[in-house]
């Protein structure tokens, strides 16, 4: 079974309208999308729901024609506070599927969902949990917020909000769906796992990722991890885009920027364990 992988895409509607048009050539049947799939740069509160809304709701519609399965989710820059439309905008369609905290079998495969990440210097604090021994970065902004329907719950003391209000990433794992034959699941995790070089950063030298994840998946096994969340990883010179822990393989493809005329994704054989990061113009 092939699938392509594509992730951070915040808006771009030339890149969702590529992936889809590789899909159709090469005749794939599953996309899946790791996140951040929303606008950004824009007022989010009435952007992204009107993306949601007119944009998504019709290349759904494409993705039904086509009859291409879908699995995406939301990512840190995707306000919490339109999760509830998103999803209900998924159930619209018998294809498409928000994988966030889910999981879905396709064909004896299995996969599970998981978009919260580590904290990032940015004040949008979405989807923001925290691990033992995690030092935040230095932040951007004296204050942060986390989304609700019409602006931002404000905290104003970021750092002791962070040590003592966030969910911990392994219990966020821990609740996941469990996979019966991890031989045969894969799972979409917009935070890459630490130590692998899928999380390298250009301004400076490290390595964002997680060690909980690394863990989880070091012990659950599965065939295959796909992550996103920092575009420029691969094209950093110690960045990856595939590494392994132990058998399982983990993907990073990168994105490159909005609107920018070349797109990045994976086309993956699943049966055969054969990957491919692609670079193409979107444009």
């Amino acid at each position: 079974m092939k699938i392509l992988y594509v992730t951070d895409l915040h808006g771009d509607k030339n890149k969702y309208m590529k992936i889809l048009e590789v899909a159709i050539e090469k005749k794939i049947k599953v996309i899946v999308n790791g996140g951040d799939m929303l606008p950004k740069q824009c007022d989010r509160h009435s952007e992204q729901p009107v993306f949601i809304n007119g944009f998504l709701k019709e290349y759904f519609q494409k993705l039904t024609e086509q009859n291409i399965i879908y699995l995406a989710m939301l990512g840190n820059d995707d306000l919490l506070s339109v999760d509830e439309l998103f999803s209900k905008t998924c159930d619209e369609f018998e294809n498409v599927y928000d994988m966030a905290g889910n999981k879905v079998c396709i064909n004896g495969y299995e996969f599970i969902g998981m978009n919260s990440i580590l904290d990032h210097p940015f004040g949008c604090k979405d989807r923001v949990v925290t691990e033992t021994n995690y030092i935040p970065q230095r932040q951007l902004s004296p204050v942060t917020g986390i989304s609700n329907e019409i602006g931002y719950d404000r905290i104003y003391n970021w750092l002791e909000y962070s040590r003592t209000e966030l969910p911990y990433m392994c219990d966020v794992l821990n609740k996941l769906p469990i996979a019966q034959n991890p031989k045969k699941s894969i799972y979409i995790m917009h935070m890459p796992p630490a130590g692998l070089r899928l999380g390298q950063l250009r301004y400076q030298d490290l390595d964002i990722g997680s060690v909980d994840i690394y863990e989880f998946l070091k012990k659950k096994q599965p065939l295959l991890s796909l992550h996103g969340h920092i575009h420029e990883s691969p094209d950093t010179e110690k960045g990856k885009w595939i590494n392994r822990i132990l058998e399982t393989t983990c993907i990073q493809t990168g994105q490159t920027e909005l609107n920018d005329s070349q797109m990045v994704y994976a086309e993956i054989d699943l049966s055969e364990k054969q990957y491919e990061r692609k670079v193409i113009r979107a444009i």
